[in-house]
C-alpha cells in the first residue's frame, strides 16, 4: 500500500472519530445540563454533600432542606430573568437591522424564545413550533 493511501485512510478515520465524538458530546451534554437544572436533584445533591462534609444531624438536614429548595428556586428565577434580559438586549440590536416586514415576524420569534427559556429553566418542555 502506498504511503498516501495510508495517510488518507488515517485522516478519514480521524475525521470520523471527531464527528462521532462531537455528536455524542452534544447529546450527552444536553442531557446532563437538563438533569443539572432539576431543582429537586440539585437540592438533594447539595444536601447530601453538606451532610457528608459537615456531618449534619438528621434534624439539621431536615431544617436545611427547605432552605436549599428556596435558594435554588430563587437562583433559577434570577437565571431566567437574566437570560431574558440578555436575549432582549440582543434582539433589540438585531431589530435595528430589520425591515418593517421582518420586524413583524421577528416579534413572533421573540415570543417563542421567551416561552422556550421559561419552559426550560422552569423544568418543563419547550412548546413545539407551529
Amino acid at each position: 500500500m502506498s504511503k498516501w493511501k495510508i495517510i488518507v485512510y488515517l485522516s478519514a478515520l480521524f475525521l470520523a472519530g471527531v464527528v462521532t465524538g462531537g455528536i455524542l458530546t452534544a447529546q450527552i451534554g444536553r442531557r446532563i445540563m437538563m438533569k443539572a437544572i432539576n431543582p429537586q436533584a440539585m437540592a438533594g445533591h447539595w444536601r447530601h454533600d453538606l451532610e457528608g462534609r459537615l456531618n449534619l444531624t438528621a434534624a439539621q438536614s431536615q431544617k436545611i432542606q427547605p432552605l436549599l429548595m428556596n435558594g435554588i428556586s430563587n437562583f433559577r428565577s434570577a437565571l431566567c430573568d437574566q437570560a431574558e434580559l440578555e436575549l432582549s438586549n440582543c434582539n433589540a440590536r438585531i431589530e435595528l437591522e430589520l425591515t418593517p416586514e421582518q420586524k413583524i415576524k421577528f416579534a413572533e420569534i421573540e415570543k417563542e424564545q421567551r416561552q422556550f427559556i421559561r419552559a426550560r429553566l422552569n423544568g418543563g418542555t419547550p412548546p413545539n413550533k407551529p
